[in-house]
């Protein structure tokens, strides 16, 4: 299962809330509440990056732009990814301790649970998603969420995990060619994409994929 939307949708409110549960220095509070709340989409530095225009060009349930005020944090900050896992800790601790999943893993907000009982994994899937929705005011996304055999291979964090052993995904091989194939071999950048993407294939059982894809004698 995954949330949809994920960095979006977050509440900033509660966001606070939970961190205000655990921190009680007025201090690292009044940081937090400046940088939770701050309102990037419109309060934008005279020196930016991108251009303003391209901005145009996100979908609208994925910018900061269209979501409604009080929602969402920026993605490309690391306080956004430390803040995310603060708020996902919520779901955690429910499918830890109340649903009693013993094979638990989350990775930002993508997360499964494995286990025998197929009547247990609809169970957890409906309290999971109401937890969602109820407490931390997030959707599961409807398309993607499965229960399916583990010999079918389980989808996370861009690799296709079966029993025995670990694949790349399709969609990250096709784009690693369509990347080589847009630069010139004997360039910096060609090695550059080379290294970043045998950093992630060596994680998987793809001695023969590297040795076509990057002509590895």
């Amino acid at each position: 299962m995954d949330i949809k939307s994920f960095f979006t949708s977050i509440d900033q409110k509660v966001l606070y809330d939970l961190i205000g549960k655990k921190i009680k220095n007025k201090e690292i509070l009044w940081l937090t509440k400046t940088i939770i709340f701050h309102d990037c989409a419109h309060d934008i530095p005279p020196k930016i990056q991108s251009q303003t225009s391209l901005f145009d060009k996100l979908p609208r349930d994925k910018s900061l732009f269209t979501v409604a005020r009080g929602k969402g944090l920026p993605i490309g900050n690391l306080t956004s990814q430390f803040f995310a896992n603060v708020y996902m800790n919520e779901l955690d601790q429910f499918a830890k301790h109340q649903l009693k999943a013993k094979y638990y893993l989350r990775y930002v907000d993508d997360f499964l649970i494995l286990s025998s009982d197929r009547d247990y994994l609809e169970h957890c899937r409906d309290q999971l998603t109401d937890f969602a929705l109820n407490k931390l005011k997030l959707k599961v996304h409807p398309d993607k969420q499965f229960i399916k055999a583990v010999s079918c291979g389980i989808d996370f964090v861009g690799y296709i995990v079966r029993p025995e052993y670990v694949l790349v995904r399709k969609r990250i091989i096709a784009d690693c060619k369509f990347k080589l194939g847009s630069v010139k071999a004997d360039s910096d950048k060609y090695k550059e994409i080379v290294n970043s993407y045998r950093a992630h294939f060596m994680w998987a059982n793809t001695f023969s994929l590297q040795k076509k894809i990057f002509d590895i004698p």
